[in-house]
């Protein structure tokens, strides 16, 4: 785990402090960036199904999955306590790090913006969409 001087973000648990490798970020990622990371992963579970047409390991869960696009890449938590995970979600400058799954002591490397996080959000829905409509392609339904 990183240290880092100054207040720890107030959603940040014991446990996760003690003994979590990944980097506790300096803000405390808010409740409609979680919601906006959950339905990334509820359209990246889609792609995945219509991708490999067999049930996927959410990389947003605790299964030591992971997804990575050229937009961003998604690691679940990391249980080697060796190495250090730097966060679990990344789209260009923006890193989230949780704690075992995500919602759980969720911090962010940056205060950002909301339109900061809606362009985002934007940015990794559209290039799902490109991954589907591609293996959509692949089986001929398009």
């Amino acid at each position: 785990m990183e240290v880092f001087e100054g207040k720890i973000p107030s959603n940040v648990e014991l446990g996760q402090m003690c003994f979590s490798p990944n980097t506790i970020h300096h803000y405390d990622c808010p409740d409609y960036v979680v919601a906006l990371l959950r339905d990334i992963a509820r359209k990246l579970d889609i792609v995945m199904w219509n991708s490999k047409q067999k049930e996927y390991d959410s990389p947003f869960e605790n299964t030591g999955n992971d997804f990575m696009c050229d937009t961003f890449e998604v690691h679940a938590y990391n249980w080697n306590e060796d190495i250090n995970q730097p966060y679990n979600f990344k789209c260009g400058d923006i890193e989230i790090s949780w704690y075992k799954y995500l919602g759980r002591g969720c911090t962010m490397n940056n205060k950002w913006s909301q339109s900061a996080m809606i362009e985002m959000y934007n940015k990794c829905m559209k290039a799902l969409d490109k991954i589907n409509k591609e293996a959509l392609e692949d089986e001929g339904f398009c």
